[in-house]
C-alpha cells in the first residue's frame, strides 16, 4: 500500500477526484487480504466509490450487502499466498531444468565456460582449467592450501572473481573486484578443491531461502543435495576427486581440532594500513587480525599488520564508550530502542491476531460449504473441491501462526540493552561488549597502521 502510485490514486480520491476504480485482478490492488477486505468493504463504500476486478468478475455496484464479500475473501486470501505460490513455482522449475543436466546459473563455475551453442551448458575453458587442475595436483602432493594461493599470486595469475569478469566483459564487475584486490587465497583454493562439478556431475539444491524475498539461505544437509552426473566434460576425474574429499576431510579435522567458532563482529571491516587489503582473521593460537597478503603476494614486501582480537576490540569499544559519554543522552537512547520493541510488539500481536481471525473464517466457511453439500445446495464434487482448497489454506495458515507466535515470543522476551551489549549505569549507557549489532551501526572501517596506530572511520553522521 506503500507504492507512489497507490498512494498518489488514494490521495485523489480523497478530493473527489474520481469515482470508481479498475483492477485487473484483486491481487493488483493488494495481497494482504486483511488490508484489501478493509477497502473494498469499509473505506470505499463509505467514500461512494464503486470497485470493478475485470478477472474476478466482481463489480461492487451489484454486491454491495450481498454474497460478494464472501468471495473476495476467498480470493483475497489466495492472492495472499500468491508470491509464496509463485516462488515455489520458480524453484520447481529450475529443479526441473537442472534435474536434465542444464545449467542456469549466471556465470559459469572456474575452469568453465558455456557453449556459445547452447548458454546451459559448460564447455571446458583451457586457460582457467589448467590452474583448476594445478590446484588439485599441488594439494594432493601435501602442499597447503595457503602455500598454493602463494604460488598462484607469485605467479601473476588473476583471481577467479577478476579472470571471471575480464571473460564477461563486465565492466562494473571487474571494477568492484579490482577495488577491493582481490588475490588467490585459501577460500578461494577451498571452493575449487571442494566443488564436485569439476568432475563432470552437476550438482544443485544446496542451499534454500527460508521465506520469500529472503537475502540469505541456509546449506542443506549433503544427502539432499541433487547430482547429475556426466553433464559436461570434467576437469578432474571423480576418483581424484574422491582422494581429495577424504584428505580435505582428515586435514580439517586436524586444523580445526574439531571447534567451529562464531564469526567475529569486525570481520570485513578491518583494512591494512601499507597496501589496502582487507585483514584475515584466525581463531588458531591468540585470536587475531592480520594482513595475509605477505603470505599470498610475496612481491608486496614485509607487511606484518597484525592486532589482537582483544586490543582492538577494547580499542574501539573505548572510543564508542567516549562518544556515548560526550554525546548521546544515554537515556533517551535506551527508552527510544524500548519505545519501538513496543511497537514492533504491538505489530506482531496485531498480524497474529489477524492469522487467527482468518483462520476462524476459513473455519466457519468449510462448515458452511458442508452444510451447503448436505442441503443439496452444492454437488459432491463442488464441496470435495472446496474443502481441498480450505485444507490448504488452513494448513498454510496454521505454519504462520506458528512462526508469528515464535516471533512475539522473542520480541518479548528481548531486553533491549542487553541485547545491544548495552547496560544503565547511573543513568548512562554502558557498553559491556562490541556486538555485530554495534559495529553495523557505528564502525564503517577501521585501518590499521601498526601496533600503536589505527583509524576508525564512523558512521556517526547516519545516527540519529
Amino acid at each position: 500500500m506503500e507504492r507512489p502510485q497507490m498512494q498518489n490514486m488514494l490521495e485523489l480520491i480523497k478530493r473527489q477526484h474520481f469515482s470508481c476504480v479498475i483492477v485487473k485482478d484483486f491481487s493488483r490492488f493488494s495481497r494482504d487480504h486483511i488490508v484489501q477486505g478493509k477497502y473494498i468493504e469499509q473505506i470505499f463504500p463509505f467514500m461512494g466509490i464503486r470497485f470493478i476486478s475485470i478477472n474476478d468478475n466482481y463489480d461492487s455496484k451489484n454486491h454491495i450487502g450481498g454474497i460478494g464479500e464472501i468471495d473476495i475473501s476467498f480470493k483475497t486470501l489466495l492472492y495472499d499466498f500468491y508470491s509464496e505460490d509463485l516462488s515455489e513455482k520458480v524453484k520447481t522449475s529450475l529443479k526441473t531444468i537442472r534435474s536434465n543436466g542444464n545449467y542456469v546459473a549466471a556465470y559459469a563455475p572456474y575452469g568453465y565456460v558455456k557453449s556459445p551453442e547452447d548458454k546451459h551448458q559448460l564447455v571446458i575453458d583451457e586457460v582457467a582449467s589448467k590452474i583448476v587442475k594445478r590446484i588439485f595436483k599441488e594439494y594432493k602432493a601435501g602442499i597447503s592450501m595457503y602455500k598454493i594461493a602463494r604460488n598462484l599470486n607469485d605467479d601473476g595469475i588473476v583471481s577467479p572473481g577478476i579472470y571471471i569478469a575480464e571473460m564477461e566483459g563486465n565492466e562494473q564487475m571487474l571494477a568492484r573486484y579490482k577495488q577491493r584486490k582481490p588475490l588467490w587465497n585459501t577460500v578461494a583454493i577451498m571452493r575449487i578443491l571442494d566443488n564436485e562439478q569439476y568432475t563432470g556431475t552437476l550438482v544443485y539444491n544446496r542451499y534454500e531461502s527460508k521465506e520469500v524475498g529472503a537475502r540469505r539461505c541456509v546449506t542443506l544437509p549433503e544427502e539432499e543435495w541433487k547430482r547429475v552426473e556426466n553433464c559436461h566434460p570434467p576437469i578432474i576425474s571423480k576418483k581424484e576427486f574422491q582422494k581429495i574429499a577424504e584428505l580435505r576431510k582428515v586435514n580439517t579435522k586436524s586444523f580445526t581440532n574439531g571447534k567451529r567458532h562464531a564469526r567475529h563482529c569486525l570481520v570485513g571491516k578491518m583494512k591494512c594500513g601499507d597496501c589496502g587489503h582487507t585483514l584475515a582473521h584466525t581463531y588458531s593460537g591468540r585470536p587475531k587480525y592480520y594482513c595475509n597478503k605477505k603470505y599470498l603476494d610475496q612481491s608486496s614486501g614485509d607487511c606484518r599488520m597484525s592486532i589482537l582480537d582483544a586490543d582492538i576490540e577494547e580499542v574501539v569499544l573505548g572510543m564508542l564508550q567516549q562518544y556515548a559519554d560526550v554525546l548521546v543522552d544515554s537515556r533517551s537512547v535506551v527508552d527510544v530502542q524500548r519505545a519501538k520493541n513496543k511497537e514492533r510488539i504491538v505489530t506482531a500481536e496485531k498480524h497474529l491476531a489477524d492469522m487467527e481471525r482468518t483462520m476462524t473464517l476459513l473455519q466457519q466457511d468449510l462448515r458452511a460449504s458442508y452444510e451447503a453439500y448436505k442441503t443439496d445446495v452444492t454437488d459432491k464434487d463442488t464441496y470435495l473441491e472446496q474443502k481441498k482448497m480450505y485444507e490448504q489454506m488452513m494448513e498454510k495458515m496454521q505454519e504462520n501462526i506458528e512462526k508469528q507466535q515464535v516471533a512475539v515470543r522473542q520480541i518479548s522476551d528481548m531486553d533491549v540493552p542487553e541485547a545491544a551489549g548495552l547496560e544503565m549505569l547511573d543513568g548512562k549507557i554502558q557498553l559491556t561488549k562490541l556486538t555485530k549489532e554495534i559495529v553495523d551501526t557505528f564502525v564503517e572501517e577501521i585501518v590499521l597502521f601498526g601496533e600503536d596506530r589505527l583509524e576508525v572511520k564512523w558512521k556517526f553522521s547516519e545516527v540519529s
